[in-house]
């Protein structure tokens, strides 16, 4: 199925996101909007977690076994499309800068942190975080899981991660009711994370930059999450700038980032996108070949 991948990367660069009434991601998240119940147990937890995800992927599975190969092949496109957003990404980062006031509306769409009560450094700063971090999150691990797993792999990730931003907080209200759908995002993305941040560094010395002291830094980052520290502590070595979300992180020494930083960010993004795609080619090829509709369960064929 590795040409329905690369029909649905060019759609997502093409057109961008669907309407929100076809999009996945919405279905999951309103049906867990409307069964989230704050200070709920852990068994809760995870009946919210099967409710809102399980049904929508068992859904998604229908194209997969439409006789019509055509209608099968673009449902399974725009489906597949829906699990990441290069271009969505891509532009919100490019169009925060310059930073000023109004293009802070386009960093606030990218981070939960309020950007209108920070200085334009943290801004960049933010930007730079939420690049890399969805870079994880939102593209190279749905990719990732379309080799373990084919369509299905996909599907699942972008809709645990999705279920992770619902409800897996550490607040009092939903840390234990979030407790599962974090954990199931953690282990989904654990992988990924590593191979990006990887991919990441392979990136900077291409484009010619000398990243300093990456695994001194990544051992001092006090980013809480296993995951997110990979991708945010490498760009802080391969940018040389600190990044920070005030009272909670800070990374790296030398400065802050400037939006100059954000442009090299930007640069680093694309080729590690190119790298990660181009090694997912090779070794989904020789595993499954070219053929638009083989090996729809990706590994679970040889089991």
């Amino acid at each position: 199925m590795l040409p329905i991948l690369y029909l649905a990367i060019l759609l997502d660069l093409l057109i961008g996101e669907p309407p929100l009434f076809i999009h996945p991601v919405v279905w999951t998240g309103k049906i867990s909007e409307k069964l989230i119940k704050p200070y709920r147990g852990y068994a809760y937890g995870i009946f919210i977690w099967i409710t809102s995800v399980i049904p929508v992927l068992i859904f998604l599975l229908f194209p997969l076994y439409i006789p019509n190969k055509l209608i099968q092949i673009i449902l399974l496109v725009l489906f597949l499309k829906t699990t990441f957003s290069i271009r969505l990404l891509y532009s919100l980062v490019r169009k925060s800068i310059p930073i000023n006031l109004e293009n802070r509306k386009y960093a606030q769409q990218l981070v939960r942190r309020n950007v209108y009560i920070i200085d334009d450094p943290h801004v960049a700063s933010a930007v730079i975080e939420s690049l890399f971090e969805s870079l994880v999150d939102g593209i190279t691990s749905p990719i990732f899981w379309f080799l373990i797993l084919g369509y299905p792999g996909a599907l699942l990730q972008r809709l645990a991660n999705t279920m992770d931003s619902m409800v897996g907080y550490k607040t009092p209200e939903l840390i234990k009711e979030g407790w599962f759908s974090a954990k199931v995002d953690t282990i989904l993305n654990y992988i990924p994370a590593r191979l990006t941040a990887i991919l990441m560094l392979i990136s900077a010395y291409l484009l010619g930059f000398k990243p300093r002291n990456t695994i001194e830094t990544l051992k001092k980052s006090n980013i809480e999450s296993i995951n997110a520290r990979y991708p945010i502590s490498f760009a802080s070595a391969i940018l040389n700038v600190k990044l920070e979300k005030i009272g909670y992180y800070s990374v790296g020494g030398g400065n802050l980032p400037n939006e100059n930083d954000v442009k090299i960010a930007l640069k680093i993004f694309k080729v590690t996108l190119i790298l990660f795609i181009l090694m997912i080619s090779i070794i989904y090829y020789y595993l499954y070949g070219l053929s638009f509709l083989s090996y729809p369960y990706g590994l679970i064929k040889f089991l």
